[in-house]
């Protein structure tokens, strides 16, 4: 049973690595000066057609509790008999160039048979980026991330493992799509990808 915990321990420190527009401006109002006439509306500015422009990742957004749940769940099935709870979020912003993870929340995880355990992630890493042709690949620059796994008893730091995955899971090579109005990002989950939305930081 202990070689089991163990194993289980590992395996939830790699799930955990595995894990942000001004509002336009209304019609003029008429001037009354002008005898009565009425300015015709200025016409919207128009925003990038392209879903896959990369200029949309731009600006601080928020993995939200359900969609981190979602791609749990997905990490999930390719577990045999773990299943996993999230509560809290993950930051992620992006400049022209530069990408950065913000995380702050506890995983709670139940293995049939075995009983329940805990991980907590916390920290953040970030580094260089480039996007063509509807693709994100990462460059890892920093790493100040750190993951604790307690399960079962044992307790370990995950906090390496959880870099070296990060650094190329799940959002390198990962497509995107903002024909939404924001990104979708398609998540690395280990034997597939799964859609993750962003939506702006509050």
């Amino acid at each position: 049973m202990r070689r089991a915990g163990f194993a289980a321990t590992i395996a939830v420190a790699g799930a955990l690595a595995l894990t942000g527009c001004g509002a336009p401006s209304g019609d003029a109002e008429p001037d009354p000066a002008e005898d009565g006439a009425v300015e015709e509306p200025t016409a919207p500015e128009e925003k990038p057609t392209d879903p896959t422009d990369p200029a949309c990742l731009v600006g601080d957004w928020q993995i939200a509790e359900d969609q981190m749940q979602s791609f749990y769940d997905a990490l999930a099935a390719d577990l045999d008999g773990v299943s996993f709870a999230i509560d809290g979020s993950v930051g992620l912003s992006f400049t022209a160039d530069e990408y950065r993870y913000t995380t702050d929340f506890v995983l709670d995880l139940t293995i049939d048979g075995a009983g329940e355990g805990e991980g907590v992630a916390t920290g953040g890493l970030g580094g260089t980026y480039t996007a063509e042709d509807g693709v994100i690949t990462t460059t890892l620059v920093d790493n100040n991330l750190s993951v604790i796994v307690t399960v079962l008893g044992q307790t370990i730091d995950g906090s390496d493992l959880a870099g070296g995955l990060l650094l190329s899971d799940p959002i390198n090579d990962a497509p995107f799509d903002c024909s939404s109005g924001t990104p979708v990002l398609q998540f690395e989950t280990g034997s597939g990808r799964t859609p993750v939305a962003l939506t702006p930081s509050s």
